[in-house]
């Protein structure tokens, strides 16, 4: 069975903290997906022969998400995300998302619609357990007005660091072009994510927050 994941898998951005509150808002995910998720990450975890076996199975099964999303997990193309490293959890739940409609996009769902419950798991931890790392230098007054957006606007979903506790996604050492791209496509009253929670927090971010923002978060590891 072909697994194929092709570009948009998810819409990455961060969430707008709001200063008097320190509520973290916790998307529930499919408990019976992450039940076996948190079951088989444990397994590969404890089992050196079982993780690499899982290595070898995905490496071939996984060849059309590579064209997009890179061999090692980290794409050369500005419109798809990077995966390496990337909040299983999450992962996970945007597939299921694609799969049963929540998230739009047709090449995505006419793929993810075939894949069982196991594969999905499987994307989920294999590229979970690539290695992430920055993906630009940037340049130092971007990166300076950057942070402070970020904490101010994105750290309390997303972690001081970028690295999507709970359900959230991992951002540290996205695409810049990428996270423009999300945040521009969130802002859209027409756009296939309208839907998202991230629809009214992008509204909120000027072109300069946007331009900032995708500076600091791909140099962030």
């Amino acid at each position: 069975m072909f697994i194929a994941l092709v570009c948009y898998l998810f819409g990455v951005i961060a969430c707008v903290a709001t200063p008097t509150k320190q509520y973290i808002p916790k998307i529930t995910p499919d408990l019976a997906l992450q039940k076996k998720l948190e079951e088989q990450l444990a397994l590969v975890a404890s089992d050196e022969a079982v993780r690499q076996q899982l290595n070898q199975a995905m490496k071939f099964r996984t060849l059309l998400c590579q064209r997009c999303h890179g061999v090692d997990g980290h794409s050369r193309n500005g419109r798809c995300p990077n995966l390496a490293g990337q909040n299983p959890t999450y992962l996970l739940q945007q597939l299921q998302h694609f799969s049963d409609g929540q998230r739009q996009d047709f090449q995505m769902q006419s793929m993810v619609r075939k894949m069982a419950d196991a594969d999905k798991v499987a994307v989920a931890i294999y590229f979970s357990s690539m290695p992430p790392r920055p993906s630009t230098v940037g340049k130092s007054d971007q990166i300076t007005k950057g942070k402070s957006v970020f904490h101010t606007r994105c750290a309390q979903c997303h972690g001081a660091q970028g690295q999507g506790p709970y359900t959230y996604p991992l951002l540290a050492g996205q695409l810049p072009e990428y996270i423009s791209m999300a945040l521009h496509e969130f802002r859209k009253l027409n756009s296939r994510r309208r839907t998202s929670i991230m629809r009214e927090i992008a509204s909120t971010l000027s072109e300069a927050d946007i331009k900032v923002l995708a500076a600091y978060i791909s140099t962030m590891e």
